[in-house]
Protein backbone atom coordinates (compact mmCIF):
# COMPACT_ATOMS: atom_id res chain seq x y z
CA UNK A 1 0.00 0.00 0.00
CA UNK A 2 1.28 3.62 -0.42
CA UNK A 3 0.72 6.88 1.55
CA UNK A 4 -1.49 6.48 4.35
CA UNK A 5 -1.94 9.31 6.75
CA UNK A 6 -1.85 8.29 10.41
CA UNK A 7 -1.71 11.94 12.34
CA UNK A 8 -4.69 12.93 10.25
CA UNK A 9 -6.70 10.31 11.36
CA UNK A 10 -8.71 11.15 14.32
CA UNK A 11 -12.21 11.02 14.10
CA UNK A 12 -14.38 9.83 10.81
CA UNK A 13 -11.99 10.43 8.30
CA UNK A 14 -10.11 7.51 9.49
CA UNK A 15 -10.49 5.37 7.22
CA UNK A 16 -12.51 5.92 4.21
CA UNK A 17 -10.03 6.95 1.73
CA UNK A 18 -8.09 5.75 -1.42
CA UNK A 19 -5.88 3.13 0.62
CA UNK A 20 -8.72 1.30 1.78
CA UNK A 21 -9.94 1.04 -1.83
CA UNK A 22 -7.00 -0.41 -2.82
CA UNK A 23 -6.80 -2.77 -0.30
CA UNK A 24 -9.94 -4.43 -0.85
CA UNK A 25 -9.61 -4.31 -5.11
CA UNK A 26 -5.77 -5.58 -5.06
CA UNK A 27 -6.64 -9.58 -4.67
CA UNK A 28 -3.87 -12.40 -4.34
CA UNK A 29 -4.57 -15.99 -6.29
CA UNK A 30 -5.89 -18.64 -4.32
CA UNK A 31 -7.70 -21.93 -4.37
CA UNK A 32 -6.40 -25.62 -3.88
CA UNK A 33 -2.76 -26.52 -3.25
CA UNK A 34 -2.32 -27.67 -6.81
CA UNK A 35 -3.62 -24.26 -8.13
CA UNK A 36 -0.95 -22.75 -5.89
CA UNK A 37 1.98 -24.67 -7.27
CA UNK A 38 0.95 -22.87 -10.72
CA UNK A 39 1.13 -19.41 -9.69
CA UNK A 40 -2.89 -19.12 -10.03
CA UNK A 41 -2.20 -19.94 -13.61
CA UNK A 42 -5.75 -21.99 -14.21
CA UNK A 43 -7.49 -20.13 -17.19
CA UNK A 44 -7.51 -22.45 -19.44
CA UNK A 45 -6.75 -25.70 -17.31
CA UNK A 46 -10.15 -26.84 -16.10
CA UNK A 47 -11.02 -29.54 -14.19
CA UNK A 48 -9.57 -28.61 -10.50
CA UNK A 49 -11.46 -26.55 -7.46
CA UNK A 50 -9.39 -23.51 -7.95
CA UNK A 51 -11.57 -22.88 -10.78
CA UNK A 52 -14.27 -21.62 -9.01
CA UNK A 53 -12.34 -18.53 -8.02
CA UNK A 54 -10.86 -17.66 -11.23
CA UNK A 55 -13.05 -19.59 -14.04
CA UNK A 56 -16.22 -21.24 -13.84
CA UNK A 57 -16.11 -23.00 -16.96
CA UNK A 58 -13.63 -25.22 -15.64
CA UNK A 59 -16.14 -27.00 -13.98
CA UNK A 60 -16.92 -28.48 -17.57
CA UNK A 61 -13.85 -30.42 -17.53
CA UNK A 62 -15.17 -32.71 -14.34
CA UNK A 63 -15.57 -36.20 -14.79
CA UNK A 64 -16.15 -37.19 -11.12
CA UNK A 65 -17.41 -35.59 -8.18
CA UNK A 66 -14.80 -34.00 -5.34
CA UNK A 67 -14.54 -32.68 -1.80
CA UNK A 68 -11.53 -30.82 -1.15
CA UNK A 69 -10.18 -28.95 2.16
CA UNK A 70 -6.93 -27.28 2.65
CA UNK A 71 -5.30 -25.72 5.58
CA UNK A 72 -2.01 -23.36 5.33
CA UNK A 73 0.37 -21.94 7.37
CA UNK A 74 1.58 -17.99 6.66
CA UNK A 75 4.93 -16.48 7.72
CA UNK A 76 5.22 -12.14 6.72
CA UNK A 77 8.24 -9.97 7.07
CA UNK A 78 8.44 -6.45 6.51
CA UNK A 79 11.41 -4.39 6.23
CA UNK A 80 10.75 -0.90 7.16
CA UNK A 81 13.65 1.93 6.39
CA UNK A 82 13.38 5.76 7.42
CA UNK A 83 15.85 8.21 7.20
CA UNK A 84 18.28 5.93 7.13
CA UNK A 85 17.32 3.19 9.42
CA UNK A 86 15.77 0.09 9.28
CA UNK A 87 13.69 -2.11 11.74
CA UNK A 88 11.87 -5.55 10.86
CA UNK A 89 9.02 -7.21 12.43
CA UNK A 90 6.85 -10.31 11.12
CA UNK A 91 3.82 -12.09 12.07
CA UNK A 92 2.80 -15.90 11.48
CA UNK A 93 -0.53 -17.66 11.18
CA UNK A 94 -2.53 -21.13 10.69
CA UNK A 95 -5.53 -20.44 8.36
CA UNK A 96 -7.91 -22.62 6.24
CA UNK A 97 -7.25 -21.08 2.43
CA UNK A 98 -9.81 -22.90 1.05
CA UNK A 99 -12.43 -25.71 0.92
CA UNK A 100 -15.04 -26.73 -2.47
CA UNK A 101 -17.25 -29.70 -3.14
CA UNK A 102 -17.93 -30.11 -6.84
CA UNK A 103 -20.97 -32.53 -8.16
CA UNK A 104 -20.49 -33.73 -11.45
CA UNK A 105 -23.02 -35.44 -13.52
CA UNK A 106 -21.31 -36.79 -17.31
CA UNK A 107 -23.12 -38.88 -19.82
CA UNK A 108 -21.95 -42.35 -20.76
CA UNK A 109 -19.42 -42.51 -23.70
CA UNK A 110 -22.24 -44.53 -25.97
CA UNK A 111 -25.12 -41.73 -24.97
CA UNK A 112 -25.85 -39.24 -27.79
CA UNK A 113 -26.35 -35.83 -27.00
CA UNK A 114 -24.26 -33.03 -27.77
CA UNK A 115 -23.99 -31.84 -23.87
CA UNK A 116 -21.61 -34.01 -22.34
CA UNK A 117 -21.42 -33.06 -18.53
CA UNK A 118 -22.23 -30.43 -15.87
CA UNK A 119 -20.82 -29.82 -12.62
CA UNK A 120 -21.95 -27.92 -9.86
CA UNK A 121 -19.67 -26.40 -7.32
CA UNK A 122 -19.24 -24.51 -4.01
CA UNK A 123 -16.18 -23.36 -2.60
CA UNK A 124 -14.46 -20.80 -0.29
CA UNK A 125 -11.29 -18.99 -1.09
CA UNK A 126 -9.10 -16.74 0.88
CA UNK A 127 -8.15 -13.85 -1.40
CA UNK A 128 -6.26 -11.86 0.79
CA UNK A 129 -3.88 -12.50 3.99
CA UNK A 130 -4.08 -9.13 6.47
CA UNK A 131 -1.98 -10.65 8.93
CA UNK A 132 0.68 -8.23 9.06
CA UNK A 133 2.80 -6.93 11.93
CA UNK A 134 5.47 -3.61 10.99
CA UNK A 135 7.85 -1.35 12.82
CA UNK A 136 9.89 1.49 12.06
CA UNK A 137 11.91 3.82 14.07
CA UNK A 138 14.17 6.62 13.45
CA UNK A 139 15.37 10.24 14.75
CA UNK A 140 14.22 12.56 12.66
CA UNK A 141 16.08 15.78 11.47
CA UNK A 142 15.44 19.46 12.68
CA UNK A 143 13.19 19.64 9.22
CA UNK A 144 10.81 16.90 10.12
CA UNK A 145 7.76 17.87 11.48
CA UNK A 146 7.21 16.86 15.13
CA UNK A 147 3.42 15.57 15.91
CA UNK A 148 2.75 18.81 18.22
CA UNK A 149 3.87 21.22 15.09
CA UNK A 150 1.47 19.39 12.83
CA UNK A 151 -1.65 19.34 15.18
CA UNK A 152 -0.79 23.56 15.94
CA UNK A 153 -0.86 23.41 12.22
CA UNK A 154 -4.24 21.56 12.07
CA UNK A 155 -5.45 23.56 14.75
CA UNK A 156 -4.54 26.74 12.90
CA UNK A 157 -6.29 25.79 9.92
CA UNK A 158 -9.31 24.02 10.91
CA UNK A 159 -10.18 24.95 15.00
CA UNK A 160 -10.63 22.61 17.70
CA UNK A 161 -13.62 20.23 16.07
CA UNK A 162 -14.97 17.56 18.28
CA UNK A 163 -12.89 14.36 18.00
CA UNK A 164 -10.44 16.04 16.08
CA UNK A 165 -6.84 14.72 16.17
CA UNK A 166 -5.93 18.95 17.29
CA UNK A 167 -8.94 18.59 19.70
CA UNK A 168 -6.54 15.87 21.13
CA UNK A 169 -3.81 17.70 21.57
CA UNK A 170 -5.29 20.44 23.12
CA UNK A 171 -6.79 18.75 25.37
CA UNK A 172 -3.43 17.20 26.57
CA UNK A 173 -1.46 20.23 26.36
CA UNK A 174 0.31 19.49 23.96
CA UNK A 175 -0.71 22.23 21.55
CA UNK A 176 -1.34 26.16 23.35
CA UNK A 177 -3.34 29.11 22.42
CA UNK A 178 -1.76 32.43 22.39
CA UNK A 179 -3.35 35.17 23.01
CA UNK A 180 -4.12 36.58 19.44
CA UNK A 181 -5.43 33.06 18.73
CA UNK A 182 -3.17 31.43 17.17
CA UNK A 183 -1.89 27.98 18.21
CA UNK A 184 1.66 26.87 18.95
CA UNK A 185 3.67 24.21 20.06
CA UNK A 186 5.45 25.23 22.67
CA UNK A 187 8.25 22.06 23.13
CA UNK A 188 10.21 21.79 20.35
CA UNK A 189 13.53 19.85 20.06
CA UNK A 190 15.78 20.15 17.58
CA UNK A 191 15.55 16.53 16.75
CA UNK A 192 12.65 13.63 17.71
CA UNK A 193 13.44 10.02 18.06
CA UNK A 194 10.35 8.78 16.82
CA UNK A 195 8.45 4.64 16.15
CA UNK A 196 5.33 3.24 14.87
CA UNK A 197 4.11 0.20 15.78
CA UNK A 198 1.67 -1.19 12.85
CA UNK A 199 -0.35 -4.33 13.38
CA UNK A 200 -3.17 -5.67 11.36
CA UNK A 201 -5.10 -8.97 11.35
CA UNK A 202 -8.11 -10.66 9.15
CA UNK A 203 -8.69 -11.76 5.97
CA UNK A 204 -10.69 -11.35 2.73
CA UNK A 205 -12.61 -14.53 1.37
CA UNK A 206 -14.83 -15.56 -1.03
CA UNK A 207 -17.61 -17.95 -1.37
CA UNK A 208 -18.70 -19.17 -5.07
CA UNK A 209 -21.67 -21.13 -6.21
CA UNK A 210 -20.31 -22.06 -9.85
CA UNK A 211 -21.99 -23.99 -13.07
CA UNK A 212 -20.09 -25.34 -15.61
CA UNK A 213 -20.89 -27.48 -18.74
CA UNK A 214 -19.36 -29.38 -21.42
CA UNK A 215 -20.63 -28.91 -25.21
CA UNK A 216 -18.90 -31.83 -27.27
CA UNK A 217 -16.14 -31.97 -24.77
CA UNK A 218 -14.80 -29.14 -26.74
CA UNK A 219 -16.58 -26.15 -25.78
CA UNK A 220 -16.52 -25.29 -21.76
CA UNK A 221 -18.97 -22.61 -20.54
CA UNK A 222 -19.79 -21.70 -17.25
CA UNK A 223 -20.71 -18.98 -14.33
CA UNK A 224 -20.83 -18.25 -10.95
CA UNK A 225 -21.95 -15.71 -7.95
CA UNK A 226 -19.38 -14.92 -5.58
CA UNK A 227 -20.39 -13.52 -2.31
CA UNK A 228 -16.90 -12.04 -0.82
CA UNK A 229 -16.25 -11.08 2.81
CA UNK A 230 -13.78 -9.58 4.62
CA UNK A 231 -12.48 -8.53 8.36
CA UNK A 232 -10.02 -5.87 8.96
CA UNK A 233 -8.40 -5.27 12.09
CA UNK A 234 -5.02 -2.63 12.59
CA UNK A 235 -3.52 -1.04 15.49
CA UNK A 236 -1.05 1.89 14.76
CA UNK A 237 0.57 3.40 17.60
CA UNK A 238 2.73 6.24 17.02
CA UNK A 239 5.39 7.52 19.56
CA UNK A 240 7.82 10.66 19.94
CA UNK A 241 10.10 11.36 22.69
CA UNK A 242 11.67 14.52 23.42
CA UNK A 243 13.91 14.17 26.69
CA UNK A 244 15.01 17.66 26.04
CA UNK A 245 11.96 19.43 26.69
CA UNK A 246 9.06 19.18 29.34
CA UNK A 247 7.55 16.59 27.31
CA UNK A 248 9.41 12.85 27.70
CA UNK A 249 7.22 11.00 25.22
CA UNK A 250 3.93 11.24 23.77
CA UNK A 251 2.15 8.18 22.18
CA UNK A 252 -1.33 8.32 19.60
CA UNK A 253 -3.03 5.12 19.03
CA UNK A 254 -5.42 4.24 16.48
CA UNK A 255 -8.19 1.30 16.13
CA UNK A 256 -9.82 0.13 13.26
CA UNK A 257 -12.00 -2.50 12.62
CA UNK A 258 -13.95 -2.98 8.94
CA UNK A 259 -16.36 -5.33 7.88
CA UNK A 260 -17.57 -5.98 4.81
CA UNK A 261 -20.47 -7.80 2.12
CA UNK A 262 -19.73 -8.01 -1.47
CA UNK A 263 -21.26 -9.51 -4.53
CA UNK A 264 -19.89 -10.21 -7.91
CA UNK A 265 -20.40 -12.41 -11.18
CA UNK A 266 -18.08 -14.14 -13.49
CA UNK A 267 -18.44 -16.03 -16.36
CA UNK A 268 -16.32 -17.95 -18.42
CA UNK A 269 -15.43 -20.15 -21.49
CA UNK A 270 -12.66 -22.76 -22.51
CA UNK A 271 -12.12 -24.23 -26.05
CA UNK A 272 -9.96 -27.33 -26.35
CA UNK A 273 -9.13 -27.46 -30.51
CA UNK A 274 -6.87 -30.34 -29.58
CA UNK A 275 -5.91 -32.68 -27.34
CA UNK A 276 -2.54 -30.24 -26.91
CA UNK A 277 -3.70 -27.01 -26.59
CA UNK A 278 -6.62 -25.65 -24.13
CA UNK A 279 -7.79 -21.79 -24.56
CA UNK A 280 -9.48 -19.87 -21.74
CA UNK A 281 -10.95 -16.69 -21.37
CA UNK A 282 -12.88 -15.28 -17.95
CA UNK A 283 -14.59 -11.98 -16.70
CA UNK A 284 -15.71 -10.78 -12.88
CA UNK A 285 -17.64 -7.88 -12.54
CA UNK A 286 -16.95 -5.40 -10.28
CA UNK A 287 -17.63 -6.55 -6.15
CA UNK A 288 -19.92 -4.37 -5.19
CA UNK A 289 -19.74 -4.04 -1.34
CA UNK A 290 -21.25 -2.71 1.64
CA UNK A 291 -18.73 -2.26 4.41
CA UNK A 292 -18.87 -0.47 8.46
CA UNK A 293 -16.21 0.91 9.79
CA UNK A 294 -15.99 1.06 13.94
CA UNK A 295 -12.36 3.09 14.89
CA UNK A 296 -11.39 5.34 18.01
CA UNK A 297 -8.39 7.64 18.66
CA UNK A 298 -6.18 8.44 22.02
CA UNK A 299 -3.43 10.73 22.46
CA UNK A 300 -1.03 9.95 26.04
CA UNK A 301 1.45 13.02 26.87
CA UNK A 302 3.82 12.06 29.53
CA UNK A 303 5.37 15.57 31.06
CA UNK A 304 8.71 15.90 33.10
CA UNK A 305 6.98 18.98 34.51
CA UNK A 306 3.68 20.03 34.93
CA UNK A 307 2.13 21.40 31.96
CA UNK A 308 0.13 23.84 34.27
CA UNK A 309 -0.92 24.81 37.87
CA UNK A 310 -2.28 21.26 39.31
CA UNK A 311 -2.18 19.27 36.39
CA UNK A 312 -1.29 16.06 36.33
CA UNK A 313 2.28 14.64 34.46
CA UNK A 314 0.56 12.07 33.00
CA UNK A 315 -2.22 13.37 30.47
CA UNK A 316 -4.60 11.18 28.42
CA UNK A 317 -7.47 11.91 26.13
CA UNK A 318 -9.56 9.97 23.69
CA UNK A 319 -12.85 10.58 20.40
CA UNK A 320 -15.47 9.40 21.25
CA UNK A 321 -15.79 5.68 19.04
CA UNK A 322 -17.30 6.21 15.94
CA UNK A 323 -18.99 4.42 13.17
CA UNK A 324 -19.06 4.50 9.31
CA UNK A 325 -20.95 3.31 6.91
CA UNK A 326 -20.69 3.14 3.36
CA UNK A 327 -20.08 1.07 -0.39
CA UNK A 328 -17.42 0.23 -2.47
CA UNK A 329 -17.11 -0.81 -5.86
CA UNK A 330 -13.83 -2.42 -6.67
CA UNK A 331 -12.89 -2.71 -10.28
CA UNK A 332 -14.04 -5.12 -13.11
CA UNK A 333 -11.18 -8.04 -14.00
CA UNK A 334 -10.50 -9.66 -17.00
CA UNK A 335 -8.20 -12.65 -18.25
CA UNK A 336 -6.98 -14.69 -20.89
CA UNK A 337 -5.18 -17.85 -20.61
CA UNK A 338 -3.77 -21.12 -22.77
CA UNK A 339 -2.73 -24.40 -21.13
CA UNK A 340 -0.54 -26.66 -23.36
CA UNK A 341 -0.35 -30.74 -23.24
CA UNK A 342 2.94 -32.95 -23.07
CA UNK A 343 1.06 -35.63 -24.27
CA UNK A 344 0.41 -37.84 -20.57
CA UNK A 345 3.58 -36.10 -19.42
CA UNK A 346 2.45 -32.73 -18.43
CA UNK A 347 1.47 -29.70 -19.30
CA UNK A 348 2.57 -25.62 -19.55
CA UNK A 349 -0.06 -23.25 -18.30
CA UNK A 350 -0.02 -19.59 -18.82
CA UNK A 351 -2.56 -16.63 -18.05
CA UNK A 352 -2.62 -12.72 -18.36
CA UNK A 353 -5.27 -10.65 -16.14
CA UNK A 354 -6.28 -7.14 -16.57
CA UNK A 355 -7.53 -4.65 -14.04
CA UNK A 356 -8.10 -1.13 -13.68
CA UNK A 357 -7.58 0.23 -10.25
CA UNK A 358 -8.45 3.40 -11.01
CA UNK A 359 -11.85 2.55 -11.60
CA UNK A 360 -12.22 1.90 -8.09
CA UNK A 361 -15.01 4.07 -6.16
CA UNK A 362 -16.36 4.64 -2.55
CA UNK A 363 -19.75 5.97 -2.18
CA UNK A 364 -22.15 6.97 1.05
CA UNK A 365 -24.60 9.59 2.10
CA UNK A 366 -21.32 11.80 2.33
CA UNK A 367 -19.48 12.61 -0.46
CA UNK A 368 -16.06 10.89 -1.10
CA UNK A 369 -15.63 13.87 -4.12
CA UNK A 370 -11.66 13.49 -2.76
CA UNK A 371 -11.16 10.30 -2.12
CA UNK A 372 -12.52 9.27 -5.80
CA UNK A 373 -10.12 12.02 -7.00
CA UNK A 374 -7.31 10.68 -5.52
CA UNK A 375 -7.93 7.13 -6.51
CA UNK A 376 -8.63 8.18 -10.42
CA UNK A 377 -4.87 10.62 -10.00
CA UNK A 378 -2.90 7.89 -8.15
CA UNK A 379 -3.76 4.50 -9.66
CA UNK A 380 -3.65 3.02 -12.79
CA UNK A 381 -4.14 -0.11 -14.75
CA UNK A 382 -2.04 -3.29 -14.17
CA UNK A 383 -1.94 -6.30 -16.14
CA UNK A 384 -0.91 -9.74 -14.14
CA UNK A 385 1.09 -12.62 -15.43
CA UNK A 386 0.74 -15.98 -14.24
CA UNK A 387 3.32 -19.12 -15.51
CA UNK A 388 2.54 -23.04 -14.07
CA UNK A 389 4.51 -25.78 -15.22
CA UNK A 390 3.22 -29.51 -13.84
CA UNK A 391 5.29 -33.39 -14.35
CA UNK A 392 3.73 -36.06 -14.12
CA UNK A 393 5.78 -39.14 -12.86
CA UNK A 394 3.26 -42.15 -12.51
CA UNK A 395 0.98 -41.96 -9.57
CA UNK A 396 3.55 -38.39 -8.71
CA UNK A 397 3.33 -34.58 -9.35
CA UNK A 398 5.64 -31.57 -9.62
CA UNK A 399 4.94 -28.39 -10.17
CA UNK A 400 6.34 -24.90 -10.58
CA UNK A 401 5.04 -21.33 -11.02
CA UNK A 402 5.75 -17.38 -11.27
CA UNK A 403 3.43 -14.86 -11.15
CA UNK A 404 4.02 -11.12 -11.58
CA UNK A 405 1.23 -8.99 -10.25
CA UNK A 406 1.56 -5.01 -12.06
CA UNK A 407 2.11 -1.84 -10.09
CA UNK A 408 -1.59 -0.25 -9.66
CA UNK A 409 -0.14 3.49 -8.81
CA UNK A 410 0.89 5.69 -11.68
CA UNK A 411 3.73 7.09 -10.34
CA UNK A 412 4.59 6.48 -6.37
CA UNK A 413 8.02 6.62 -6.62
CA UNK A 414 8.93 3.09 -6.04
CA UNK A 415 8.11 0.08 -8.07
CA UNK A 416 5.43 -1.52 -5.75
CA UNK A 417 4.56 -4.74 -8.10
CA UNK A 418 4.53 -8.26 -6.70
CA UNK A 419 6.60 -11.16 -7.50
CA UNK A 420 5.39 -14.58 -6.66
CA UNK A 421 7.44 -17.74 -7.03
CA UNK A 422 5.62 -21.14 -6.15
CA UNK A 423 6.62 -25.01 -6.08
CA UNK A 424 4.25 -28.13 -5.30
CA UNK A 425 3.85 -31.51 -5.38
CA UNK A 426 1.04 -34.08 -5.84
CA UNK A 427 -0.08 -37.37 -4.70
CA UNK A 428 -2.82 -38.68 -7.15
CA UNK A 429 -4.73 -42.10 -6.34
CA UNK A 430 -7.79 -43.54 -7.88
CA UNK A 431 -10.03 -42.33 -5.08
CA UNK A 432 -8.39 -39.37 -3.58
CA UNK A 433 -5.41 -37.02 -4.06
CA UNK A 434 -2.75 -34.99 -1.53
CA UNK A 435 -1.16 -31.92 -2.95
CA UNK A 436 1.29 -29.41 -1.37
CA UNK A 437 2.51 -25.91 -2.27
CA UNK A 438 4.91 -23.22 -1.00
CA UNK A 439 4.14 -20.03 -2.42
CA UNK A 440 6.93 -17.03 -2.08
CA UNK A 441 5.98 -13.49 -2.67
CA UNK A 442 7.90 -10.22 -2.58
CA UNK A 443 6.77 -6.41 -2.99
CA UNK A 444 7.62 -3.12 -1.73
CA UNK A 445 5.23 -0.30 -0.21
CA UNK A 446 5.32 3.24 0.75
CA UNK A 447 4.05 4.61 4.22
CA UNK A 448 3.55 8.02 5.40
CA UNK A 449 2.01 8.99 8.78
CA UNK A 450 1.20 12.24 7.90
CA UNK A 451 1.49 14.75 5.11
CA UNK A 452 2.36 18.87 5.24
CA UNK A 453 3.92 21.11 3.17
CA UNK A 454 5.60 23.47 5.02
CA UNK A 455 5.50 25.19 8.45
CA UNK A 456 5.76 28.69 10.37
CA UNK A 457 7.65 28.80 13.61
CA UNK A 458 7.45 31.15 16.30
CA UNK A 459 9.96 33.29 14.77
CA UNK A 460 7.33 33.05 11.50
CA UNK A 461 9.79 32.06 9.40
CA UNK A 462 8.89 29.68 6.47
CA UNK A 463 10.84 26.74 5.59
CA UNK A 464 9.85 23.63 3.85
CA UNK A 465 9.50 20.27 6.25
CA UNK A 466 9.75 16.82 5.71
CA UNK A 467 7.73 13.92 6.34
CA UNK A 468 9.22 10.94 7.22
CA UNK A 469 8.90 8.35 4.11
CA UNK A 470 8.68 4.81 5.13
CA UNK A 471 9.58 1.87 2.70
CA UNK A 472 8.50 -1.34 3.26
CA UNK A 473 9.80 -4.58 2.14
CA UNK A 474 7.57 -7.41 2.20
CA UNK A 475 8.55 -11.25 2.47
CA UNK A 476 5.61 -13.63 2.60
CA UNK A 477 6.21 -17.48 2.64
CA UNK A 478 2.76 -19.00 2.35
CA UNK A 479 2.17 -23.27 2.69
CA UNK A 480 -0.49 -25.36 1.47
CA UNK A 481 -1.85 -28.29 1.85
CA UNK A 482 -4.87 -29.88 0.07
CA UNK A 483 -6.55 -33.19 0.49
CA UNK A 484 -9.22 -34.15 -1.78
CA UNK A 485 -11.68 -37.35 -2.20
CA UNK A 486 -13.15 -38.24 -5.27
CA UNK A 487 -16.58 -40.23 -5.94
Amino acid sequence: MACLALLGSAGKGFAQNEVDALRYSRTDFGGTARTLGLAGANIALGGDAGNLSTNPAGLGLFRRSEVTVSGGLSFNEVNSTVYGSQAMNSRNNLNIPGFSAVFSNRKADDEEGDWRSGSFGVGFTRTNNFNVRSLYQATGPRENMKFGEYAAQRANAAGLPANSLQELAYETYLIDQEDDGYYISPNLVATNPFQENIQSTGSQNQWDFAYGASFRDKIFLGASLGLSTFRFKQTRTYSETSPATDINNLTLRDELETEGNGVNLRFGAIYRPSDVLRLGIAVQTPTWYTMTDRFTTSLAVNFSQAPVANASLNQYFATDPGEFEYNLTTPFKASGGAAFFIGKNGFLTADVEYVDYSNANLNSDESFQDANQNIKSLYNSAMNYRLGAEARLDVFRVRAGYALYGDPFKDSGVDQKKTFLTGGIGLRQNNYFIDAALVYSTYKSVYTPYVNSEFNDQNSEFYQVLTPTVENKHKNTNFVATFGWNF
